[in-house]
């Protein structure tokens, strides 16, 4: 009776894992485990060490439904956390980089055509469809702010203060490269364990204005991308802490030099070595001996004479 309860209870233990609802997209995967930074991270655009304890991310699928064809651009991320803030870092390499006059007419009110690029968050990972926020940052760390929705109802200010008070982020140009650098409060409570959409984005501008050539990262072949946060990879906020800082081995302590000066000059005096005392000879040895076996007959004449 015992087993046939237990094999119905293992049954209905495997119906009720059934019957409960996947909150993943089943197309989604996971980008892997970011870390948790416990250096500072000064936001200019310039490497921290720290983020080479990061999760690393390959920014290099390339987007024809829109863009006008593979230009050979790629990008590299790293990816680092704190309480209530997301890191990332970003290179970008290129065979061209826009004409500064170009970007500057586009930022304001198209910034997406200019060479940028872009964070896409479901801070949930729960969406159903574009509802996400879009944090942007073209090469000459100029910032704009998105909020993404379902309905195309899409929040989007006119200038660099749509980004003032949402985010913090850089730029610096190296050539025809540039990298990039974001500091972005959690939207919602995040910590250990968390899963958060994310997408990342690349908007090179080629040469002479003829278009745009885009480039995500990600495992989503489809062409909605970043209009479908339900397309979105995701990342898992993890417990472990990093740093960069390495830990000083301690400091040998100097051994003394003897000053001869100090001790009247010439050679540094050797102390008398005391000789060891020399073994016993041969004939003190025979002698203690002899008394040895005298002292033993003396005892055994003793009890001899008291058994008597």
């Amino acid at each position: 009776m015992k087993k046939i309860i237990a094999i119905l209870t293992v049954i209905t233990l495997l119906f009720a894992l059934m019957s409960v609802p996947v909150l993943a997209h089943k197309d989604n995967k996971s980008y892997g485990n970011v870390t948790k930074s416990a250096d500072d991270i000064k936001i200019d655009a310039v490497k921290d060490a720290v983020y080479d304890k990061g999760l690393k991310l390959d920014v290099n699928r390339q987007y024809d439904g829109e863009g006008i064809g593979d230009y050979g651009t790629t990008g590299t991320a790293w990816i680092l956390w704190q309480d209530g803030f997301l890191f990332v870092f970003a290179e970008i390499k290129q065979v061209f980089l826009q004409d500064k006059g170009e970007a500057e007419d586009k930022q304001s009110g198209q910034p997406w055509e200019c060479d940028s690029f872009e964070v896409f968050l479901d801070f949930s990972n729960e969406a159903e469809g574009g509802d996400c926020d879009q944090f942007r940052i073209d090469a000459w760390s100029y910032r704009s702010f998105e909020q993404r929705t379902t309905t195309g109802e899409n929040s989007y200010g006119g200038d660099a203060s749509s980004a003032d008070g949402v985010f913090e982020g850089a730029a610096v140009i190296n050539g025809t490269n540039y990298n990039v650098e974001y500091k972005i409060p959690f939207q919602h409570p995040a910590g250990a364990g968390s899963q958060i959409g994310l997408l990342l984005q690349i908007n090179d501008m080629v040469e002479g204005g003829a278009g745009r050539s885009i480039v995500f990262s990600g495992s989503s072949t489809g062409e909605s991308r970043s209009w479908q946060a339900a397309e979105f990879d995701y990342i898992v906020l993890s417990d472990e802490k990093v740093t960069a800082v390495v830990q000083e081995a301690p400091a040998v302590p100097d051994v003394p030099e003897v000053d001869e000066n100090a001790m009247g000059g010439g050679d540094v005096p050797v102390p008398d070595v005391i000789a060891p005392p020399a073994p016993p000879k041969t004939g003190d040895a025979g002698i203690i001996i002899f008394a040895a076996l005298l002292l033993a007959g003396v005892v055994v004449l003793r009890k001899k004479i008291a058994v008597k």
